[in-house]
This record gives structure tokens, C-alpha cells and sequence, in this order.
């Protein structure tokens, strides 16, 4: 199994190139893709509403082919014996192709859908709207790019203030599908019904609250037109990450598990480099080695119990000195991975020794926390690396890379982590809700896993400590950083059962990591 097996995540011009494509080349008719697309999306709002045929149901229609959708689903509704009206925005010879031709449907089975005077009164008109049990959103599609204005915004904005339940066709009117940004204004859904793959903008931004329950209907766009069309963005749930990990034969022993070497901590700091260090053991690394300031070498080696640690020379305030540049690449000669940046400080002499390792280091790198700080002042030492470079910024720490505001980073965290990673050739693993990774060679993932519960102080240091551990036992450099997120993710959900959104400590991770890697290998 390959990531191609794994969800993979479209954005609108994407989605619209799979759908002509089925037309044009295949010769499956639109006519028909809508109709699967509608009897889908139907069968799962009966899902999320029992009762759906039962309640009032108002379907709000535009003028495109997410309106079509909509006239569709009326009339599966309308055979089922349901009370559903149709509400259109624009006037019927505005409808074209498909959306046309189900709105002519509708007519002729008795389901007159009325049509919005802007002449009139709005409370007036909107009064139909307000008395529905449920509201299903037909209006816009995956093809809008422009800010919604006038009165399709006064429509979203007075259904908003209804809260009442918002079944979305598609993805919820007025979301940009492939940002996930709001479009001046967008429908809350409770649920979302998308056609044929998940849309980048319901997964990240604004999107991923606005979208609801969001299930993928089947509309029949044949696998082989999405494998040719050559997409590398995926969602990172367990089938993506299972692919990765299988059951480690019986004779395994620790030397064939990898060898993880940290450069880590520095005064009162050293709980960062425990808990880099104790992240690697966890998912699996044969044995952990921490280079250690010397003086801090007795508190972590009270500390730590199953990794080694390394005293290195110092310098006066206690972090890693230049002296020990040397000795360190020595020592990583032979080793299968190399993590630093948790707590070692910004001292001049650590900034100095840390550009002088990246170039000669043997060994996959992990450059996290202060390493990204010293980094972000000599970027294009990234590239004088000989080995695979992995960095795991926060939104602050990729800003300083990319030398630009957070805000920037935040208005679209995908294309940052994918211009970070082409230019500078590093696979990034940009931490967050949602966290992105991204790969040179232009794949990306976007991880399902995570709660506001890790909100917290050495969540990033047990992460790198995975990452590296992952890389120790002989994953490629993406998969390392996609399995990292999921799980480290996955057992904070785990751990809250979405019972709190505060109190979880970094340290609660660690002895649980293993029932996260065991249910993968399971599966």
C-alpha cells in the first residue's frame, strides 16, 4: 500500500479537473454524477437526522450545479412523502445544463420552487426559511472565489442567526474550497456532504469548524481518472499512517532498532532534553544517546533511566560549548538519526557550534525549537546539509524562518510548510491545529489527530524526540513526520476523550505512545 491509497485532499480547480475529465474522457454524463452526487449526500443527511422526512425542509438553491444538487435532493425528498420547499436566489433562466434540467424535474412533479424578489420584502420572503425545521444549503459551490456580497450574504448571515440544523451540499456557501478561508461571509453546517474527495479548504482554516460532520459520497469518478492525475496531498488519519508500521519480527533485538543521538538542554532546560530523549525510546528506537552540557550531566542522568547521556564541553552559562563539535561528529558516525534544538539556548558559542554541526552531520537531522531560532538567522545552511533535514516549527518559530509575521504564516499554513520545504529542501512539519507536513518533492499531509488539551509546554520536545526515533528505525523522512504528528495526536485525544480541552502535561504522553503504535501495527 502506498500514500495513493491513503484520502486524498483536492482543491477546487483539482475537483473541477476530475469532474471534466469523467465527462470528456470517460463518458460518464454529468447528469449522472449529479444524481449519485445527490442520492449520496440524501442517505447521509437521513444519517445525521433520522428523522429528515419528517421535518419541514427548506433547500436554498443558487444558480450553478451545487443548486442542481440541491433540486435533486428535493425530489428524492418529495417521493419520500417529505414537506420540502425550494427557495431560489436567482430566477430560472439563469440555471444551465444539469442544474437546468432537474429544476424543469421538480416543476413537473409538482415541487414549484419560488424565486427571491429583491423588490420585495425580505422578512417577508425569508419567513418560509425561518419556519423550516432544516435548512439544506444548495447555493454556492467549490467554484466560488470572490467575497459573497449583497443578497446571498444577507441569506447566510440571517440563516446563521436561526441556528437551526444546516445540511451543506458540498461544502457550506460562501467557504473558499481550497484555503478554507471565509469568503466574506459563511454557513455554519451541522453536517456536510462532499463529492468524490474531501476539499483542502474543509480541513484546514476557517473550514474545519464551518464544515460540520463531513462525510465523502461516492459520485463514480472512476479511481484510475484520480491516480493519473498524479495528487500528493493527503488526510493523515490511521489508514494513511497504518501503511508504515508492521509487527517487528521475533528475533528483533536493540541494535537493529536504530540509534538516536540528541543535542539538547541547557540550564533549566533540561527537562526539554528528558523529554525529547524519552519520546524517541517510545516509539521504538534500539537505544537514545543525549549530548549533555557537563555540569548538567548529574541531573539528567537521574532523570533519564533508559537513554544515555553524553557530557559534553560547556560553556559558562551551562549550554552546549563550540568545543564539542568534534566529539559529537564523531560520536554520530554510524548512528541512524540526530535531533536537536530542545532547550540548548541561544548562547553565541551553541548558535556557532549548531551551524557547524548541520553541514558535517553524518545522519538524518531534527532541528526543533532553538535550533529553528538560530537557523531562521542562516537559512540557507539548511541546504549545506549532506543528510535529510527535518524541522518542526511552531507558527512563531516558522514566521522567524520565513521571515515574516505569524498572521502570514496562519492565513495559509500550507503553502508556507510547501514553500518552506521546495526552497530550502527540508521536509517541514509545521505544528498547530491541523498540523502540516510537507516534503521537496512535493508531497503533503494534513493530520486528523490533536485537541486543545496540548496546549501545553514539551508537547514540541516529545514530538521531535518521535520524530527522530521514527527515522532511527528506517523510515523516510515524510512518513517519519506524518506517523510522529498522527500518533502524538492521536494519544492526546486518547487521553482526554474530549472530556477537557486543558491539563494535559507533556510527560502523560509518553507511556502510552506504544498503544497507539500497537493499534497500527494491528491494523
Amino acid at each position: 500500500m502506498t500514500e495513493t491509497h491513503a484520502m486524498i485532499l483536492v482543491t477546487a480547480q483539482e475537483m473541477a479537473e476530475l469532474d471534466r475529465r469523467t465527462i470528456e474522457e470517460i463518458g460518464i454524463p454529468g447528469a449522472v454524477l449529479m444524481e449519485n452526487a445527490a442520492r449520496g449526500a440524501l442517505a447521509f443527511f437521513e444519517r445525521v437526522i433520522p428523522d429528515l422526512t419528517r421535518r419541514r425542509v427548506v433547500v436554498l438553491a443558487g444558480s450553478g450545479n451545487n443548486a442542481g444538487d440541491g433540486f435533486v435532493i428535493a425530489r428524492l425528498l418529495h417521493g419520500k412523502g417529505a414537506w420540502v420547499r425550494v427557495v431560489c436566489l436567482r430566477p430560472a433562466e439563469r440555471l444551465r445544463g444539469d442544474a437546468l434540467r432537474n429544476y424543469r424535474i421538480l416543476e413537473k412533479i409538482g415541487v414549484r420552487p419560488s424565486h427571491w424578489d429583491q423588490n420585495e420584502d425580505f422578512s417577508s420572503q425569508f419567513s418560509l426559511v425561518r419556519e423550516a425545521d432544516v435548512i439544506i444549503d444548495a447555493l454556492l459551490g467549490t467554484g466560488l472565489s470572490s467575497p459573497v456580497q449583497g443578497l446571498y450574504r444577507d441569506i447566510i448571515e440571517a440563516v446563521n442567526a436561526l441556528q437551526k440544523p444546516v445540511l451543506a451540499v458540498d461544502l457550506p456557501s460562501g467557504l473558499d474550497a481550497s484555503t478554507g478561508k471565509i469568503l466574506g461571509a459563511a454557513l455554519r453546517a451541522t453536517a456536510t456532504a462532499t463529492f468524490a474527495l474531501p476539499k483542502v479548504g474543509q480541513r484546514i482554516g476557517e473550514g474545519d469548524a464551518l464544515v460540520g460532520a463531513l462525510h465523502v459520497v461516492d459520485i463514480g469518478i472512476p479511481p484510475c481518472v484520480v491516480a493519473s492525475a498524479g495528487l500528493q496531498r493527503w488526510w493523515l488519519d490511521e489508514e494513511m499512517c497504518r501503511q508504515w508500521l508492521s509487527p517487528r519480527r521475533a528475533e528483533t533485538h536493540k541494535g537493529q532498532a536504530g540509534h538516536v543521538c540528541l543535542l539538547a538542554g541547557s540550564e533549566g532546560k533540561t527537562g526539554a532534553a528528558a523529554l525529547a530523549s524519552l519520546g524517541a525510546a517510545r516509539v521504538g528506537a534500539g537505544l537514545v544517546t543525549l549530548f549533555v552540557p557537563r555540569s548538567l550531566n548529574p541531573i539528567l542522568e537521574v532523570k533519564l533511566t533508559e537513554a544515555m547521556t553524553w557530557p559534553i564541553a560547556e560553556t559558562p552559562e551551562h549550554s552546549a560549548a563550540a568545543a564539542a563539535e568534534s566529539e559529537i561528529v564523531n560520536f554520530l558516525q554510524g548512528k541512524q538519526a540526530f535531533a536537536v534544538g530542545p532547550g540548548i539556548s541561544l548562547h553565541p558559542e551553541t548558535k556557532s557550534l549548531l551551524l557547524r554541526l548541520i553541514p558535517r552531520a553524518p545522519c538524518p537531522l531534527v532541528l526543533d525549537a532553538d535550533a529553528l531560532t538560530i537557523v531562521a538567522e542562516a537559512p540557507d545552511t539548511l541546504r549545506a546539509a549532506r543528510v535529510p533535514v527535518i524541522v518542526t516549527p511552531h507558527p512563531g518559530e516558522m514566521a522567524r524562518l520565513m521571515h515574516c509575521r505569524v498572521a502570514d504564516v496562519q492565513a495559509d499554513r500550507l503553502k508556507a510548510a510547501q514553500e518552506f520545504s521546495r526552497h530550502h529542501g527540508v521536509v517541514v512539519l509545521l505544528k498547530g491545529h491541523r498540523s502540516i507536513i510537507a516534503s521537496p518533492d512535493g508531497r503533503v499531509a494534513v493530520n486528523s489527530s490533536g485537541t486543545p488539551a496540548m496546549a501545553s509546554g514539551g508537547m514540541g520536545d516529545v514530538l521531535t524526540g518521535m520524530v527522530a526515533g521514527f527515522l532511527a528505525q528506517g523510515l523516510e523522512p515524510f512518513q517519519a513526520a506524518c506517523l510522529s504528528a498522527y500518533i502524538h495526536g492521536k494519544v492526546a485525544e486518547n487521553l482526554v476523550q474530549a472530556k477537557t480541552t486543558r491539563g494535559l502535561l507533556a510527560s502523560d504522553l509518553l507511556e502510552h505512545i506504544p498503544m497507539v503504535i500497537g493499534t497500527l501495527e494491528a491494523a
